[in-house]
């Protein structure tokens, strides 16, 4: 396991119960001792927890963040980042110069920017570091919503987002998920729920990008039915069964 996805389970242990000892972090995440307590050290110097004896505790401002709004986008940057390139590089593939489109905020998406430095886009999106990316790095331009400030998962949201994106139009929508099962996508937070649900109405394709691990796992908010979705890009570990199911909804299926 990777150090950003043991320590993504880190957090999610403690989202849970709020405190864990060491001993029971180990076991879950299948690291050491010596390990876990390296980790918890690393994620104390980031405000994210504070160590207790035997074990930690996630710190309150932490634990509204992560409520709101996911893990840190730092943190998920690293989770499965070969499969997140190599759908961020076929997704970045199907943008052609010229096009208007929308780029969701996300640790699959934010791989784009580095596939589309020489693309000439106007790319609308919610994620400051998706902007800040393609700003410095691309000759694209670049449209950002306003709205509240989420700093550890780098996006901004507004419960007014309709109206925002009600003035723009797209080819399409490329937007990563929390879960993918047989009723379609879904996500965990209300307030991104509406501005995705904005940025796909404004959108002629919805593209969603999403790593095997995300089938079969299903958020607590419903985002939108397989009737919304244009294509789906993931790896090779899709279960065989999605493939099936995608195919008899006629969603295109890209594989990397």
């Amino acid at each position: 396991m990777l150090p950003a996805e043991r320590r993504e389970r880190i957090l999610r242990i403690l989202r849970q119960g709020r405190y864990a000892a060491v001993g029971d972090i180990a076991a879950v995440a299948g690291a050491s001792d010596a390990t876990v307590r390296r980790d918890l050290a690393q994620m104390e110097d980031e405000g994210l927890l504070r160590r207790v004896r035997g074990g930690a505790e996630l710190m309150e401002g932490a634990a509204r963040s992560m409520g709101a709004i996911e893990l840190p986008l730092e943190y998920r940057k690293g989770v499965m980042l070969d499969a997140k390139r190599r759908i961020a590089a076929a997704a970045a593939a199907l943008c052609k110069d010229g096009e208007t489109v929308i780029i969701d905020g996300g640790s699959t998406t934010f791989q784009m920017t580095d596939f589309l430095a020489s693309s000439k886009l106007t790319a609308i999106t919610n994620s400051f570091a998706i902007a800040e990316s393609l700003v410095h790095r691309s000759l694209c331009t670049v449209i950002l919503n306003g709205g509240i400030v989420y700093p550890e998962s780098q996006l901004i949201l507004d419960p007014f987002a309709q109206e925002m994106f009600s003035n723009y139009t797209a080819s399409k929508a490329f937007m990563g998920v929390f879960g993918v099962d047989e009723t379609g996508a879904t996500n965990t937070e209300s307030l991104l729920i509406t501005t995705e649900r904005a940025m796909i109405g404004r959108a002629k394709e919805l593209v969603i990008l999403a790593d095997s691990s995300k089938f079969n796992r299903r958020g607590s908010l419903f985002l939108c039915g397989f009737e919304k979705i244009g294509a789906i890009i993931t790896d090779g570990g899709i279960p065989d069964a999605y493939c099936g199911l995608l195919e008899t909804r006629g969603i295109r299926l890209i594989v990397v």
